[in-house]
């Protein structure tokens, strides 16, 4: 994701995710103890997700830090998406370096559709891990397979578009192209030294409700729009769209949907004591 004022076009955030963390995490307990939490969500963005549910699962907060790898991610939502509990900073959970300050400190962590980006997915849970205090917990979700992955790769080999992608990364998840089974991270999770105590993989479908809002927001998170020159731009979008919208189609009432593979999990960092 490029550009967080495309990507919150949208103005709430998807209906899986509304639902994950609304209704799955608070059925887990989540945000139902009196204890002033530390909770960290992991690939803000441009942080209405943080503000609109994350804040709202935990009254009982002591702080919410919210942490993204694009600084014009954390600066848009330091303005935009702002509250007293919630601190914002510029941190990639790839690069321990830059997380470190807070080992061993987070009693809650989420990571909402960022760990599909992660190049090396075992050393971001690793790190993930390292953050929580014993027996903390990290809910997840990401997307294992999609449509958008398939337009993406179309449109890279397109001989109108090709040109302007050269050593360029299109940030395809390796799940994708490798037809991972999602078993694999259980797996890993369990090597790592959590105990899972929710995993799911489901198709999920999510409606927009209008063609703008998908367009821009799959625009936003599509990692070659950026490389395409300013004037031609607006078509490169148009045609990704309509790509997209070729393959998911339009629900019922006509609004165009997103649909993909998609895993949720809940993990507590095992007590080795």
């Amino acid at each position: 994701m490029l550009d967080p004022e495309l990507y919150s076009g949208k103005p709430l955030p998807l209906d899986s995710v509304k639902y994950f963390i609304s209704e799955k995490l608070h059925q887990l307990g989540w945000g139902q103890t009196k204890e002033k939490e530390v909770v960290l969500d992991v690939g803000c963005g441009p942080g209405g997700t943080t503000l609109q549910l994350i804040l709202p699962l935990f009254p009982q907060a002591k702080k919410i830090l919210a942490i993204d790898m694009l600084p014009n991610m954390i600066e848009f939502a330091r303005i935009h998406n702002c509250h007293p509990l919630i601190e914002y900073n510029v941190a990639n959970i790839d690069n321990w370096s830059t997380v470190e300050q807070w080992e061993g400190q987070i009693s809650k962590l989420t990571a909402i559709h960022c760990v599909q980006w992660l190049k090396d997915k075992r050393r971001g849970f690793q790190n993930m891990f390292k953050l929580l205090e014993p027996r903390g917990e990290m809910a997840f979700c990401f997307v294992m397979e999609s449509p958008v992955y398939a337009s993406i790769l179309a449109l890279e080999s397109n001989p109108k578009w090709s040109k302007f992608f050269k050593d360029v990364d299109n940030f395809v998840s390796d799940d994708h192209i490798n037809k991972y089974e999602s078993s694999r991270y259980i797996k890993m999770l369990e090597e790592i030294g959590f105990d899972i105590l929710y995993f799911g993989d489901d198709v999920k479908t999510d409606p927009f409700p209008s063609d703008e809002e998908f367009r821009n927001f799959f625009a936003s998170v599509c990692a070659l729009t950026t490389h395409v020159p300013s004037h031609q731009r607006e078509e490169f979008k148009d045609h990704l769209f309509q790509e997209i919208l070729k393959q998911m189609g339009r629900d019922s009432s006509g609004r165009p949907v997103h649909r993909a593979k998609i895993i949720e999990g809940v993990a507590r960092k095992r007590d080795t004591e």
